[in-house]
């Protein structure tokens, strides 16, 4: 009988401090994984300027065929750099992470489950659902990105949680027609929006988001600049995703999935 399998994506950039304790970190939980699932990990480097290309290329050479190493020559931006992991990835199923592990690795296969389980689209791991937990955030990111997915999820009527985070699993199909069209807004909320739009199940887990400490001590004020293209992005996405809503996401199946699962699946609970 064929093994389940499923594809992990590392985008990259200037991770240099801490990505080599991050390889570790979900090299050892992948491992365990393994025993029920075939995985591949690539990490895709978006031009990185500092040493992280390096300690990663030695990371992948310390273990060779379990993780891969894909190279863009210069900074592209975070979707593309999505986009390639994709595209090299194998399996049906694509779960993306953060480089600095604020979703940690013990996320990934509840991810895989509801996706594949529910039949999705889209699994999305969600701190802003009941069940949910954030942590070492700066206030005012939390703020900006409470506020945010809050306005996302009145356009969806209430119906989702969290809209604007990347981690999250896909049918990689599905994910990859997204480059078909002319992204709109936020790319991550615009993505579920297209999903609802087009009648596509959408679901989501409880998650914590927890910064780590390196990254909470760093400044967390956004400038007036940044702060005016996140809320424009933000208003763009609401606008397509009330329009989506309307033009056949209210028929979507879509909301909270919360997996019976064992002990040692610390992120899912019984219903």
């Amino acid at each position: 009988m064929e093994r389940a399998a499923f594809s992990v994506v590392v985008p990259t950039f200037n991770e240099a401090p801490g990505i080599v304790s991050s390889l570790r970190d979900l090299r050892e939980h992948i491992q365990k994984l393994r025993a029920r699932y075939d995985i591949e990990v690539t990490i895709v480097d978006d031009g990185s300027t500092d040493e992280t290309v390096e300690l990663v290329r030695q990371f992948c050479e310390e273990y060779p065929n379990e993780l891969f190493l894909v190279e863009h020559e210069r900074n592209a931006g975070l979707v593309s750099a999505m986009r390639t992991g994709a595209e090299r990835s194998h399996h049906q199923t694509i779960v993306f992470l953060d480089a600095d592990l604020s979703y940690r690795p013990e996320i990934v296969e509840p991810l895989v489950l509801a996706c594949r389980e529910s039949k999705a689209a889209v699994a999305l791991a969600s701190p802003y659902m009941v069940g949910g937990h954030v942590a070492n955030v700066p206030f005012s990111r939390l703020v900006a990105s409470r506020g945010a997915n809050w306005l996302l999820a009145r356009c969806a009527a209430g119906r989702l949680h969290t809209f604007t985070g990347m981690v999250r699993a896909y049918d990689r199909e599905k994910f990859l027609e997204l480059f078909t069209m002319r992204p709109e807004g936020e790319f991550n909320a615009w993505a579920v929006a297209m999903f609802l739009k087009a009648g596509n199940r959408v679901v989501e887990i409880p998650a914590d988001l927890v910064w780590p400490l390196a990254r909470s001590a760093s400044p967390g004020r956004l400038s007036a600049k940044k702060l005016w293209e996140r809320t424009w992005l933000v208003a763009t996405t609401a606008s397509v995703l009330s329009s989506a809503m309307r033009l056949g996401a209210r028929s979507a199946d879509l909301g909270p999935l919360v997996l019976t699962a064992p002990t040692n699946r610390p992120y899912s609970s019984d219903p």
